[in-house]
């Protein structure tokens, strides 16, 4: 899956192959064929990886905010290939096809997780929303999305994002004492 990522980020989807996928993740073919029927299993499978589920999301509100705004990347990924990858799945799935259906369950999985989990930090006094946790999901994900695709459009340093990041969605999520 990591390969799947890494190629993705370098080459965008279009570009990237199942040849690139597997000398990037130093198996055979026949591995690769084992345990997927084609790409778009291949990615489909890398997007559920790298998606955040219910048994990783944060527990608090500061743990959350650091996963969304980590100057680090996520999942061992810098935060090149991290806003790269992201930008190209979400450029692609937005057309009609089998990635788009394959996305669609995945990103309304990810946002339900993350409202539940807003939900969950309002009720227990840790913020305050200006907004319902399901638009304030959608919100979050848009800013994120947003200021990493202008940053990379404007060669502005990734790791340059994190204070943009917490004042902007501070405006949708009021962290309380």
């Amino acid at each position: 899956m990591r390969a799947v990522i890494a190629c993705i980020a370098d080459k965008g989807l279009d570009r990237t192959s199942v040849a690139d996928i597997r000398r990037t993740a130093g198996v055979s073919t026949g591995t690769l064929y084992v345990h997927f029927k084609n790409k778009g299993d291949l990615i489909a499978a890398a997007l559920r990886y790298a998606s955040l589920r219910e048994e990783t999301v944060p527990q608090t509100w500061h743990e959350m905010l650091e996963l969304l705004t980590s100057p680090n990347g996520q999942l061992g990924f810098d935060l090149k290939t991290v806003a790269r990858t992201r930008l190209h799945l979400h450029a692609e799935c937005a057309l009609p096809g089998d990635l788009h259906d394959a996305y669609r369950p995945i990103l309304q999985s990810v946002l339900s997780t993350m409202a539940v989990q807003l939900q969950l930090f309002e009720k227990r006094g840790e913020v305050r929303l200006a907004m319902s946790p399901e638009r304030t999901a959608r919100a979050i994900g848009a800013l994120i999305d947003g200021l990493m695709m202008i940053a990379l459009e404007t060669d502005r340093p990734l790791e340059d994002l994190q204070p943009d990041l917490i004042s902007a969605i501070s405006c949708l999520v009021e962290e309380r004492a």
